[in-house]
């Protein structure tokens, strides 16, 4: 009776030392491997000493103080050794009797199966023992591979800093001399700076239309563009115009004729603002008897210039511009060809070029 009463506190009791001896199996002292095989002797020694039994177990409590700091020098193990039977036995057994028997029969059932098991094999360190070799190989070898990774990566980013190319300094150009300066000079003052002026008031252009060769006389058809270049308005502008003959005397006979009081007026007069033109034909008859002829290797020929005067009003005062042209057949080179009397009527194309007298 007594036995089926005590047996659930028994079986609670034993069976908190197996999780705490698991608990504690890592550490490689001996008293773990102990612990967790004591669930396998518990049911033997359960049916074997009843809780009646004699006190011949009583001397044994004494191995169990100084079992337990030999087989636990760290606190780890001597804790559940002594947790589970004070408690679990006193709960158990105090319920149906208060008697100090029951408190006593739990301690000698727990202690003896501690020498009994040492001499059995120890599977559950084995594993611990064979894995913890297996384990430190492994984190070394990981912190070795983590240290040469850490080594190539540092090799490779000195490589690329060597690798990179020195910026190249230009040294800074260095600033132009200024040009040297003149010394100043006394007493000299600047030229002031006008305008260019045109030399003359107008611009003639002369284009030659005809020439025609009579008997009596010769007959010259022309046209001339008048063009204001003064800056300044012309009023009554009259043009005279005169042909002669190329001769030795040809600058005396055009002198006296610009510079006759006596002016035979053929066109005019007309105003000409200052920047504006005109266009003026005119026809000139040249005497046949005032030619001055050349004979050229037996053939005879001459060269008609024309002159031309303008005169205008200027306030109160009256200007004069005077212009000659040579004219004839048009040349090899571009300039006026003699006219030749013995080929008949001359035919173009004319051209004419401007004749400046000598002094």
């Amino acid at each position: 009776m007594h036995e089926g009463k005590y047996l659930p506190g028994l079986i609670v009791a034993f069976a908190a030392l197996p999780a705490h001896a698991q608990q504690a199996s890592p550490t490689p002292t001996p008293p773990p491997p102990t612990i967790t095989t004591i669930p396998a002797i518990i049911p033997e020694r359960f049916s074997i000493g009843p809780p009646n039994q004699t006190p011949t177990p009583v001397p044994v409590p004494t191995p169990t103080p100084t079992a337990a700091p030999a087989a636990t020098p760290t606190p780890r193990v001597t804790a559940p050794v002594q947790r589970p039977p004070a408690p679990q036995a006193t709960q158990a057994i105090a319920a149906p009797t208060p008697s100090p028997t029951v408190i006593a029969t739990p301690v000698p059932d727990m202690v003896p199966p501690k020498p009994q098991v040492i001499a059995s094999p120890l599977p559950a360190p084995v594993p611990t023992e064979q894995s913890s070799p297996l384990l430190w190989a492994l984190l070394g070898a990981g912190a070795t591979a983590s240290a040469g990774f850490a080594g190539w990566l540092l090799l490779r980013r000195r490589r690329a800093i060597e690798e990179v190319p020195a910026p190249v300094v230009v040294a800074p150009a260095a600033p132009p001399s200024p040009p040297p300066q003149l010394p100043p000079t006394r007493g000299v003052t600047p030229a002031r700076v006008t305008p260019p002026v045109s030399a003359e008031p107008f611009e003639i252009i002369f284009q030659p239309l005809r020439i025609e060769i009579g008997t009596q006389e010769i007959v010259i058809d022309l046209e001339l563009l008048i063009a204001n270049t003064s800056g300044t308005g012309a009023d009554g502008v009259r043009v005279s115009a005169a042909a002669i003959s190329a001769s030795p005397r040809q600058d005396a006979v055009l002198a006296a004729f610009q510079g006759q009081s006596q002016f035979a007026e053929m066109a005019g007069p007309f105003d000409l603002p200052a920047g504006e033109g005109g266009r003026l034909p005119l026809q000139l008859r040249l005497a046949r008897d005032t030619l001055h002829v050349v004979d050229l290797g037996g053939r005879p020929m001459f060269v008609p210039i024309v002159a031309i005067d303008l005169r205008w009003r200027a306030g109160l005062s009256i200007r004069r511009h005077a212009a000659s042209f040579m004219l004839g057949g048009a040349g090899p080179s571009g300039k006026p060809a003699p006219i030749w009397l013995d080929r008949g009527q001359p035919r173009g194309p004319f051209v004419a070029s401007r004749y400046t007298p000598s002094a």
